[in-house]
């Protein structure tokens, strides 16, 4: 497709994140939703979902597996992580909240086992947004083979919510830039992810200013980048 007249093509992660991306597109931008909401316009302050999720927290800091319940999200992974870990709990709680694909329904009953909440149907959008403000950390601790742009991910370090990663996953570059300081996890590890998340909640802190000067930057660059290219 490079080839075709007429055609641009970038990918939705930087070049220097791995210099193959060059070899099939003419250029790169940062995912729009590394910037989409980032000037706050769009966020909700709460809704019944997000009360419902504080109420059951108790108190605890709050962990939200945030859109479509999938095997190659990592779902596995954190649920083994709380089962392995049954006094985790005590100290975090767990919310899945969007559509589960039946092949994790046995995960889900596992998860609500351990304590946690799983909330199987079409979350809005205003609820998602409602979500990133209530919680504290947000899973983004994919598979290896689901190594790529994140909204989740996006919308967590615009909002204020700390991201739990893949160690070497792309997205640990972004934490590499400076722009977040995200919970990163050897994936299949649940001895050490239990360890890094109980650190983290022990250690929560109010959440950071918006980063609106580095994630307007990147707002820019697209918009002048896809201007240029049409």
């Amino acid at each position: 497709m490079r080839y075709l007249p007429g055609l641009s093509l970038f990918t939705i992660l930087p070049f220097e994140f791995d210099r193959r991306f060059a070899q099939i597109a003419h250029g790169w931008v940062h995912d729009p939703q590394m910037w989409d909401v980032h000037d706050g316009a769009a966020l909700a302050e709460t809704s019944q979902l997000s009360r419902d999720v504080l109420a059951a927290a108790g108190g605890r800091a709050i962990l939200c597996f945030l859109g479509s319940v999938r095997k190659s999200k990592g779902f596995g992974f954190l649920v083994d992580i709380f089962s392995d870990h049954p006094d985790l709990a005590k100290d975090v709680f767990v919310v899945a909240a969007g559509r589960v694909d039946p092949a994790c329904d046995g995960d889900c009953a596992r998860l609500i086992a351990a304590g946690g909440m799983v909330v199987d149907r079409f979350v809005s959008d205003d609820e998602l947004l409602s979500l990133y403000k209530t919680c504290d950390f947000a899973w983004c601790c994919y598979g290896p083979d689901y190594d790529q742009a994140s909204g989740i991910f996006g919308r967590s370090i615009q909002l204020g919510t700390r991201p739990i990663i893949r160690k070497g996953a792309y997205l640990e570059k972004y934490a590499q830039e400076g722009v977040v300081a995200p919970i990163c996890l050897a994936y299949g590890d649940t001895v050490d992810a239990a360890a890094h998340i109980a650190t983290a909640a022990h250690n929560r802190s109010d959440k950071p200013e918006r980063l609106g000067e580095i994630v307007g930057g990147w707002r820019s660059d697209f918009v002048q980048k896809i201007r240029g290219a049409l």
